[in-house]
């Protein structure tokens, strides 16, 4: 083992245990070494994350034995050893995200779990230390090439952070050392930020559970795995790097595309995109009979309150409302893709002829079955490869202006609002007890001053409005009408992430 400015650290941790522990402890750090060839920086700095488990577990009673166990090098694997590059082509739907960008503009998500007892960060950087490797376009930073973006891989050590600042600000793709998402620890909380380039909520699920789970597992919690919570020791599957949107066979249609500009709520907008955050609490089974007693599903229910809530929000009397919707994709072919693989439709009514939930539910259920079918979205992503094919020799700094005409759903002005539903999370039993709720945040865009997110775990569900604006009535009748059903509603505001 070299000897350097660590060694200080390493006989702190041998103080006062007897020569067996101590053996194995230099054993450990010597096996550390060998699965490491960073610069001296990331080197020390990977290091530290170790020693700083080490000093968590020995004051925890843990033994010398059970945390060489746990924390056993060979969970590196090779990442930090080998300094190959990989490259990877954005997916046709990220191809557009970093072309769209503009004035501190980015299109973010966040997912969050709370788990039932306070995080430990060094542990949980640990975990994020073993988990990475098993997310190559993940562990990757956006580059900017010739005629497109695309992701590099780098061996370049991700941080967990206590969270301390306001959700989602924008992350910087320019310097080398950044990556495309960020993960963050309040409390009892994990959240990790995604620039949605990188990723669909699916996929952002799959990382965030998959690494909760190794996080558990280091905690001695003996873990089992499944589709949506993957093994980070396992060899990474082709099936999680396809770019899904060239497989389609389907004709072009340009007029999937075509919408209507939408009427925008009410409310100035702030130069904080996430200037409020509200969650709705609300049992799952209640959501589900008073949906039923309209004849709807559970989205087409909240989409029809939504409905009924811009109509009382927005000052204008005549106009279309449009409210975005997205499908995930992989409920059509069963696709393992970890990258987007995410359609979108536009549910819409006349503003003077949003009346009641009555009549508007069942409106929403048709919508939803006939514009969000198989057929129609993939000729949307039909005709996403073709506008791709078109645009692959403008150079990319012609392709901008180009690509925000092209892609029309970038006009956010077509839209008032979205409402992204990433259904029921389900997890492996091992994994549940230790896990609360979940929350999913989506930034509005400009000039948007709302969206709306849907998750459910166990006997909850979660509707969450994002805000850019302060004004509250928008969120106010969404309370209002969900009161008048009878649902009973756990109410959760911003200030939880403000403090």
């Amino acid at each position: 083992m070299r000897k350097n400015e660590y060694d200080p650290k390493i006989r702190k941790l041998k103080g006062g245990l007897n020569e067996k522990d101590c053996k194995m402890i230099d054993a450990f750090f010597a096996s550390l070494e060998e699965k490491i060839d960073l610069n001296i920086l990331k080197r020390n700095l990977l290091f530290d994350h170790f020693c700083n488990a080490f000093d968590y577990y020995l004051d925890h009673g843990y033994s010398v034995k059970e945390i060489v166990s746990l924390m056993d090098p060979e969970h590196l694997g090779s990442f930090y050893k080998d300094n190959k590059r990989s490259y990877f082509s954005l997916d046709n739907a990220a191809i557009v995200y970093p072309l769209g960008m503009k004035y501190g503009q980015m299109p973010l998500f966040r997912l969050s779990a709370d788990l039932k007892e306070d995080i430990v960060p060094s542990i949980l950087q640990v975990a994020m230390d073993f988990t990475i490797k098993r997310f190559p376009t993940f562990s990757a930073v956006i580059k900017t090439g010739l005629f497109w973006h695309y992701l590099e891989t780098t061996s370049n050590i991700p941080l967990v952070e206590e969270e301390k600042d306001i959700p989602c600000k924008p992350i910087s793709i320019i310097l080398r050392s950044f990556r495309s998402f960020r993960v963050f620890y309040y409390k009892k909380r994990i959240s990790i930020e995604y620039f949605h380039a990188i990723t669909d909520g699916t996929g952002g699920m799959i990382f965030l559970n998959s690494l909760i789970s190794e996080y558990l597992r280091l905690l001695n919690h003996p873990q089992t795995y499944a589709d949506n919570v993957l093994n980070v020791d396992e060899e990474v599957k082709e099936e999680e790097l396809v770019n899904e949107f060239r497989n389609t066979t389907a004709v072009k249609d340009f007029n999937t595309f075509l919408d209507k500009s939408s009427l925008q709520l009410d409310g100035k907008l702030e130069k904080i995109e996430m200037k409020r955050i509200i969650h709705f609490d609300m049992d799952i089974d209640e959501v589900k009979q008073i949906a039923k007693k309209y004849d709807g599903s559970v989205t087409a229910y909240f989409l029809a309150v939504l409905f009924m809530a811009s109509k009382n929000c927005i000052s204008a009397k005549k106009g279309l409302v449009n409210i975005q919707v997205p499908v995930n994709m992989r409920k059509f072919n069963g696709s393992k893709t970890l990258r987007n693989y995410s359609m979108y439709f536009s549910a819409s009514k006349e503003i003077n002829e949003i009346s009641d939930l009555k009549e508007l539910v069942p409106d929403m259920k048709q919508q939803i079955l006939e514009k969000g079918r198989e057929e129609i979205m993939n000729q949307m992503m039909a005709t996403t490869e073709n506008l791709i094919k078109a645009l692959f020799h403008v150079p990319i700094f012609l392709k901008i202006p180009v690509a925000q005409i092209a892609y029309g759903y970038l006009g956010n002005s077509i839209i008032a609002s979205c409402l992204s539903n990433l259904g029921q999370i389900k997890v492996p039993e091992g994994m549940e007890p230790y896990i609360s709720h979940y929350d999913f945040l989506l930034v509005p865009a400009r000039p948007n001053r709302a969206t709306s997110t849907l998750v459910s775990f166990r006997d909850r569900i979660r509707l969450t409005i994002t805000k850019a604006t302060v004004d509250t009535k928008y969120e106010e009748e969404v309370y209002r009408i969900l009161k008048e059903d009878g649902l009973h509603i756990r109410l959760e505001g911003s200030e939880e992430y403000e403090s």
